[in-house]
């Protein structure tokens, strides 16, 4: 629980730093690019991990491709290749990728606000290669698109959703009869658009 409170202070001085910049931010045009190159920083904590270790993802770019009437529909992927760091065992750990789904809500506000909302379903595969661990994860991602100049945006999202592990070796390491438990993530981005 300390964690997920330490999340939330991140998240309230970003909030807090992105309206102090409003007055800097140029007007969301009514349209999207239809392409989007960007890095997302991620740290992972495990909610089955009592070993305490931290892990990095070291390939933290994304794509998504744009369609529609304005490029209002956005499908992303997110490969995953994460690294732990622990005393005892580091090494590469997570290895898979997340699909998501994007609609983003043009003009739901004033024409030039700055800010516009967007939901999207991901799915994520991961293989554990030091736990030999499985999981798929689906959920949502409500959150906010952020233009900050006529290339540059920044994402901002919340993931709940339900991850699954799929064999018996899985879910008796993360100690889930059913196979099913809650997950949550915070996701950030910034990139390029063009």
């Amino acid at each position: 629980m300390p964690k997920l409170a330490y999340s939330i202070r991140r998240l309230q001085v970003l909030a807090i730093l992105i309206i102090a910049c409003n007055n800097k931010l140029i007007a969301q045009e009514c349209h999207l690019k239809n392409n989007y190159v960007g890095l997302m920083p991620s740290i992972l904590f495990e909610p089955y991990d009592t070993i305490n270790a931290v892990e990095v993802n070291l390939f933290p770019l994304l794509y998504e491709f744009r369609r529609g009437e304005k490029n209002d529909f956005g499908f992303q992927v997110r490969p995953i290749l994460n690294y732990r760091f622990f005393h005892a065992q580091s090494g590469f750990s997570q290895i898979g990728g997340s699909l998501v789904a994007n609609k983003y809500f043009l003009n739901i506000f004033d024409v030039d606000f700055w800010l516009t909302p967007q939901l999207g379903a991901f799915f994520t595969y991961a293989y554990n290669s030091l736990d030999k661990i499985q999981t798929m994860t689906l959920g949502i991602e409500p959150g906010v698109y952020l233009k900050t100049s006529k290339q540059l945006s920044l994402s901002l999202n919340l993931q709940p959703g339900i991850n699954y592990y799929p064999d018996k070796f899985s879910r008796s390491f993360v100690e889930s009869g059913s196979g099913f438990k809650f997950h949550l993530g915070i996701i950030f981005h910034v990139g390029y658009n063009f």
